[in-house]
């Protein structure tokens, strides 16, 4: 197959000469999938070097192609996915000297250059591990299809490989569904280095797992690379934390590279206005709280010939220019490349956000505490029985108090209880001990006596837009039956005019366009503003948001982040906001609630809880949080951190 040479990558190379030959060289890479209405062109003409012992990051919202171009540089994926045009070669130290040809591998070389050269850790840790399968089985079926090992030596190696991840091996006889969210990843890594590769690909790897559990997972990631010696290409939509890990960065949008640098020069130096609005589409924990707009539109249809500039509907800066644009990577430095050549770095950076208000000062603190309470929960306690003796306890003694026009949030790791309070206010879960109080008078949220008054007053927003809107039924019905449900209490007629009311303020307009549409025909933060929409049909007073922006992109979760801001001040709502993020919290929140265990360990206003922290556990959140200005300084994981989880 031959190879087209991109426009530019010349002088790209000419202006960062590689000193060491790539082991994985991906040159001029396209990949299309075949559909009636036309092929969709996921990767355009990608060239990648990841040289030995180095990480790479990949960043770009979901959807701009960075795991098509991860699958198919090993030629794992499936029709309707073709491979248009490029060439991949792999320059391990076990093959020729002239390297493998991927592309153009038989069946054969592909069974024995996968896992065995090149691994793969997969998004999703509980959908890659087979659930009725012992880890151990799992483990000891990766080592056999790739070391001729006898069996001795593969029950050794599997107790090595589950050790070096930080797993002790009595958990080899667990099952998936058995292990935390972390100890699966690492089950997953421990997978993926089984055949010790030289190459290993990380999709997503920490997506879905808290930031400390994260950090920890990064941690590990460092020091096996450091002891084994092998290359990561780690592909994430959040930047923040490629710019903490990755020796270089390259940022991916609508299937081409649109900047390419190293962690520095993207950091200080961006020089793309799409790499601009992934760095100000996170908030940071140091420095001013700044107001943040993320990437207002969405990716552009990738069917079609896309001449010019693809991020023209969402640039600040397009100009005429770049309808006719060439979308070449050229040098700004050495090292660093950007396929704009109409913006340069001084005016992106003369473009910087603007203060917030200050909602942490002695104003804005006295305003909040002379807020009335409008649900307040006092010494709740929630026990689960486990089998017939053992008890778990999920929440012990916890006070909390919702106000109107406020935002309180509740902060800490998987398994610290914070759902299960969400739930408990609900009405989803009965409470085991305490009071739930809505406008000062008791209620048992969980009985079926003034069960759909409670519920209309209080609503909740699932974190899965995915799995918490029926496939079945359009929007008109989510929303429409919710205005049904609760009509003599909101005095809301559930006509066409009342649903085009409620869509316009989740700010999807035209309504008419969103009407009939299913749930899958969404992308995933129109399903939340759904979701969100069914819960205002309603009219509560009490907002329980649950991790609502932790499985969307990181440019549209301030957007919903906002938008939940604008309905509690429009609405005058009582929201409680659920996250294991400290940093949105400092952006969103007026009061922050610490969570560790099933007991508050800290409270007090945003700014002080996250500047001047009280509490060991507080400080550890704080520490865990991407944080771009440290460049890996804090990824080492401490002992006493573990000790104390």
């Amino acid at each position: 197959m031959s190879a087209v040479t991109e426009p530019g990558a010349d002088r790209i190379r000419e202006a960062a000469p590689e000193t060491q030959k790539p082991v994985l060289d991906i040159r001029n890479l396209s990949i299309a999938y075949r559909s009636q209405g036309g092929d969709v062109r996921a990767v355009r003409d990608v060239s990648l070097a990841l040289r030995p012992g180095e990480i790479v990051g990949l960043a770009g919202e979901s959807g701009c192609g960075k795991s098509t171009l991860a699958y198919g540089s090993i030629r794992l994926l499936r029709p309707p996915a073709v491979i248009t045009g490029g060439s991949v070669t792999y320059h391990g130290r076990r093959v020729d000297p002239g390297g493998v040809d991927v592309l153009k591998a038989t069946a054969g070389q592909l069974r024995r250059l996968r896992w065995r050269e090149i691994a793969i850790v997969f998004q999703s840790a509980m959908n890659s591990l087979n659930p009725v399968l012992r880890v151990s089985d799992q483990l000891l079926d990766a080592v056999g299809a790739h070391l001729p090992l006898a069996e001795e030596q593969r029950q050794a190696r599997i107790v090595d490989l589950i050790e070096m991840v930080g797993i002790p091996r009595t958990r080899l006889k667990s099952y998936p569904h058995e292990l935390s969210g972390g100890m699966r990843q690492r089950v997953m890594i421990a997978m993926a280095l089984a055949a010790e590769p030289e190459v290993v690909i990380m999709d997503e790897p920490t997506t879905a797992l808290d930031v400390v559990v994260q950090r920890e997972i990064l941690s590990e990631i460092f020091d096996l690379k450091d002891r084994l010696g092998f290359s990561v290409l780690f592909i994430t939509h959040d930047l923040s934390l490629l710019l903490e890990i990755a020796d270089r960065v390259m940022i991916m949008y609508a299937g081409r590279i649109v900047e390419s640098g190293t962690r520095e020069q993207i950091h200080k130096h961006a020089a793309h206005p799409y790499t601009r609005g992934l760095l100000t589409s996170f908030p940071k924990l140091r420095g001013p709280r700044l107001k943040l707009s993320g990437i207002p539109g969405s990716p552009p249809d990738l069917r079609g010939a896309l001449t010019g500039c693809p991020f023209i509907p969402r640039c600040t800066f397009a100009t005429d220019v770049c309808a006719t644009v060439e979308m070449a990577l050229n040098p700004v430095e050495p090292e660093h490349a950007t396929a704009c050549p109409v913006v340069n770095t001084a005016r992106l950076t003369q473009s910087a956000p603007a203060l917030l208000e200050d909602t942490a000062s002695p104003a804005a603190t006295t305003t909040t505490a002379a807020t009335a309470v409008v649900l307040e929960a006092t010494a709740l306690t929630k026990t689960y029985k486990i089998g017939r003796k053992a008890t778990v306890d999920a929440v012990g003694g916890v006070n909390i108090e919702l106000r109107r026009g406020t935002i309180t949030a509740l902060v800490g790791e998987s398994g610290s209880g914070k759902t299960t309070v969400a739930r408990i206010l609900a009405g989803q879960e009965r409470r085991t001990t305490g009071e739930i109080l809505l406008d000062g008078a008791p209620i048992e949220p969980a009985s079926k006596r003034g069960f759909r008054a409670y519920k209309g007053a209080v609503q909740m927003v699932f974190q899965d837009p995915f799995a918490s809107l029926n496939p079945l039924h359009t929007v008109s019905y989510h929303i429409t039956r919710a205005l049904r449900l609760h009509q003599d209490r909101s005095g809301a007629v559930p006509t066409t005019a009342e649903l085009d009311k409620v869509l316009t303020q989740v700010r999807l307009s035209p309504p008419e366009q969103f009407r009939d549409a299913y749930p899958h025909e969404l992308s995933g933060g129109q399903r939340q503003r759904v979701a969100i929409a069914r819960a205002l049909a309603a009219a509560p007073r009490v907002l329980l948001a649950d991790e609502p922006v932790s499985m969307l992109d990181v440019s549209i979760r301030l957007e919903m982040l906002d938008l939940i801001d604008q309905l509690r001040r429009n609405l005058n709502l009582a929201v409680l906001y659920i996250t294991h993020d400290i940093a949105s919290a400092r952006y969103f929140a007026d009061e922050i609630l610490v969570m560790h265990r099933g007991e508050i360990v800290e409270r007090g206003p945003a700014e002080q809880v996250t500047q001047s922290p009280s509490h060991e556990y507080t400080r550890l959140l704080i520490a865990s949080a991407p944080d771009p200005d440290a460049f890996g300084h804090q990824l080492p994981a401490r002992r006493e951190d573990r000790a104390m989880r």
